[in-house]
Formats: C-alpha cells, sequence, structure tokens
C-alpha cells in the first residue's frame, strides 16, 4: 500500500522521503496527487529517480508527467529507459509526435525503436528488448569480463551474457555467476551452454512463454531466422506478459472488456449493462419454463427445495471442465484434432464419473431428510429419484458443454474465455430446469 506524504514538509525533507519510498509507491503517490504536488515530486526527483515512477505509471500518466518536463530532461529521461520500456512509451503516439520522440534519442537508439515498432502485436519479438550483453566468442575470460565492466549499461540485462560469432549467429550463453568464477586461462567456449532455449522474431508471444516454462530459462534470445541475435526476452516480461492475458481472460469471462482504472462509473456500466440485460430475458424464460411445470410443482412442493442443488452442481462441474478447457486452448494442447478429441473424451468420462458419485450421494441424502422432517407427502424414494436422475443428466450435461463450448469457439475464431459469462450459466441454468422438472413430471404426473 502506497505511503502517504506530507507536502508541508520543506523541500529537503522531502528530498529524503522520496529517496525512501519504492518507485511502484511513488507512482500511486503522482497518480492520486494534485498538480501541484505532482510538479513538487518531478522538482525534487532526480532524472534516475523519475525514469523509475515513470515506468510504473499508466500511459495517461505517463504522457502528463513527460509533458511536465522541459525538453533537457525529457531526453535524459528517455535515454534511461530500458528499449521495451521506451518503445511502450512512443508507440502511444502516432505520426509527427511520434518523431519528435525518436529525435530526441541518439541515432542508434532511434533505429533501434524503430525496428522493434515494425513488429506485429502477437509477435515475440515485439515484448523483447535490446539491452543486454553480446561477447564474441573469441574473447579470453580475462577480455570477456572487462568488457562487460567497460561497456555495460545500467539498463542492460547482464545476469545472463549472450556469446555470438563474427557475425551476430548465437552460439550460446553463459551466467554471469560462471563467468565470474571461471579461471582467466579457460575459453569462454568451454564455460558456455550451447544448448540455450531460443524464439524467432516472427514467432509467437505464445511460443516464447512456452520456451521459458519449459526450459526455466531467465532470459530468452530472440534470433533473426538465419541465427543472428537481434534481442532478448526476459522472465519479468513473459510475466508481464502472463498477467495481462489472464487480466483480459477474465475480462471477457465476466463480460468487463476495455476495463480501465480512469473511465467513470457510467462508462463502466455501460459496457457491462448489455450483458445483464440478456441474463434478465433469459431468466424471463426461466419463468416461464417454472409456470409450464405449475401442475408438477403443485403436485410435489418438495422439489423446489432441491433446485438450488441442481444449478449449482450443474455449473460447478461446467465450469471445471470450462477452466481447463480454456487453459489446454491457450497451451495450444488441443490444436490437433486427435489431442481435441483425447481431451473431449477425458473430461467426459471425469464428469460422468463425478456425476454419478454426486447424484448417488444426493438421493442417499435426499431420502434421509425427507423421511426425517416428513415434508410433503409425496413417496421420497421418488423425490429422491428425480434428484438422481436430474443431477446425473444436468452434470453430465453441463460438463459436456464447458468441453465442447469452448472447442467449438476456439475453431470458429471466437475468444473462447467469452463462453464463460453470465450468458452461458443461465443457458446451463435453462437446461438444468427443464431437465429436472421434466423427470419429475414423468415420475409424479405422467
Amino acid at each position: 500500500m502506497a505511503k502517504k506524504v506530507n507536502f508541508r514538509h520543506s523541500d529537503e525533507s522531502l528530498k529524503k522521503t522520496f529517496l525512501n519510498i519504492h518507485a511502484y509507491d511513488l507512482a500511486r503517490i503522482f497518480e492520486r496527487e494534485n498538480d501541484e504536488h505532482q510538479e513538487k515530486i518531478i522538482m525534487l526527483c532526480p532524472i534516475e529517480r523519475l525514469a523509475d515512477i515513470f515506468v510504473e505509471l499508466e500511459e495517461d500518466d505517463q504522457q502528463m508527467l513527460f509533458s511536465m518536463l522541459d525538453e533537457s530532461r525529457q531526453k535524459k529521461m528517455l535515454r534511461m529507459l530500458e528499449s521495451d520500456d521506451l518503445k511502450a512509451f512512443i508507440e502511444i503516439f502516432e505520426g509527427e509526435q511520434q518523431n519528435n520522440l525518436l529525435d530526441l534519442l541518439p541515432k542508434y537508439k532511434a533505429k533501434t525503436i524503430r525496428l522493434l515498432l515494425t513488429y506485429e502485436e502477437d509477435q515475440a519479438a515485439y515484448i523483447m528488448t535490446t539491452d543486454f550483453m553480446a561477447l564474441n566468442i573469441n574473447l579470453s575470460i580475462k577480455e570477456a569480463t572487462n568488457t562487460i565492466i567497460s561497456h555495460a549499461k545500467e539498463t542492460d540485462y547482464i545476469d545472463t551474457i549472450f556469446i555470438v560469432d563474427d557475425n551476430g549467429l548465437l552460439q550460446g550463453t553463459i551466467d554471469i555467476k560462471d563467468l565470474i568464477i571461471a579461471r582467466p586461462s579457460a575459453s569462454i567456449h568451454q564455460i558456455m551452454d550451447e544448448h540455450s532455449a531460443y524464439v524467432y522474431a516472427d514467432d509467437t508471444i505464445e511460443q516464447a512463454i512456452q520456451q521459458v516454462r519449459d526450459y526455466d530459462e531467465h532470459a530468452l534470445p530472440v534470433l533473426e531466422r538465419d541465427g543472428r541475435l537481434l534481442g532478448i526476452i526476459t522472465a519479468d516480461d513473459i510475466f508481464d506478459e502472463i498477467i495481462e492475458d489472464y487480466e483480459d481472460d477474465y475480462e471477457r469471462m465476466a463480460q468487463i472488456t476495455d476495463y480501465e482504472s480512469a473511465t467513470s462509473a457510467f462508462q463502466r456500466s455501460r459496457k457491462r449493462l448489455p450483458w445483464l440485460l440478456i441474463g434478465v430475458l433469459l431468466n424471463l424464460l426461466t419463468i416461464t419454463i417454472l409456470l409450464n411445470f405449475g401442475a408438477t410443482l403443485e403436485q410435489v412442493t418438495a422439489l423446489i427445495l432441491f433446485q438450488p442443488m441442481i444449478l449449482g452442481q450443474a455449473g460447478n462441474i461446467g465450469t471445471q471442465a470450462l477452466a481447463v478447457t480454456i487453459l489446454g486452448i491457450h497451451r495450444h494442447d488441443l490444436d490437433q484434432r486427435k489431442d481435441a478429441m483425447k481431451h473431449f473424451v477425458k473430461e467426459f468420462s471425469i464428469g460422468l464419473i463425478n456425476s454419478l458419485m454426486i447424484a448417488g450421494i444426493a438421493f442417499i441424502y435426499v431420502s434421509i431428510y425427507l423421511n426425517l422432517l416428513h415434508i410433503g407427502s409425496e413417496n421420497p424414494l421418488k423425490v429422491a429419484l428425480a434428484v438422481f436422475a436430474a443431477l446425473l443428466t444436468v452434470m453430465t450435461i453441463s460438463s459436456m458443454m464447458g468441453t465442447l463450448v469452448p472447442m467449438t469457439l476456439s475453431k470458429m475464431k471466437v475468444d473462447p474465455a467469452a463462453a464463460s459469462g453470465p450468458f452461458m450459466s443461465t443457458i446451463n441454468d435453462i437446461i438444468s430446469l427443464v431437465v429436472y422438472f421434466s423427470i419429475a413430471t414423468l415420475l409424479f404426473v405422467s
């Protein structure tokens, strides 16, 4: 939780306070304070500190902070940013504004950013950084160490050193600790790892995530198709991407896309309201269904007691199947028809087993419950049988839907995460009610 700052203190006192607060917390303070206090933060923080705060801000606040700096400090701050953070900021702008920002950079760095801006959002190179250390394979250990000491910049990632040949082709990697403890007489070739994982620039971000997950890499090289080293993707970049993906998926699952903390309550309401209205209309259909089974309910009032159990268990088992299936789709485990079929059969089997077990337990519970409390005049075993048959049927159907719906949507190039919103939940309720009361009608009315 961000600390509170008393801006009535002297400038010297505030300087010390700002130095003792983490950059993330200072960013949160900057976001919530008024213009006067924001200017005070900018005036009293050294440019290095402002750069740390800058990368922790949302886009709108980044633009505000940047606009409050004079051109000299703008140049200094931009040059202190890591290439991926710099690219992300410049990408906010278009046309002439983007060119004006690039003109504030050294030519070599502007050229790098222009290259990064050419990649598509789903390509691995889109999230790579060019701030890393690459050493020639022909250097000695002593020369390699001296090169790092004399040439490494503050923004460079140096935990892993990348080894290239005279043509810039990746040959392997060395952990910085291995380089430090190596004998000066040893060669780079002797201590480097030749079997490092990598991705090509035009591979997908999902492939990069999979490589980091499979090989437990802290930094993943990004190569041209000819093997030339272009940049790296750090584990932090991968983590940020995973968090962003999960947030997007969660928003889509809840049907609250395009969430922004700065948006007003009215704007957020307008985005969510249509899905809630659809839910209202579908629930009206549920009421209509219940009216059609009025005779059954009048004759067997005990049925209404177990309706929440039917709806709840159907929803629970469907959500489990849905979550596992969406995860498999995102991991590309279900891309092949054979794998998709195998997944469906497995989930269907799990759903059937669990449905049978839950239905059996419910049969015993309902029988005992009605016998002990003497609720209604109906035969407790017949009511328990209706609950058993309904649970077995609706849980099996819900499990199948949780598997088939996202896989079908994925084949149709529709985001499967949308399948688990209020719409699907209500449809599941409708099916459950129809099945439950249809079975009860066959047992008690027909």
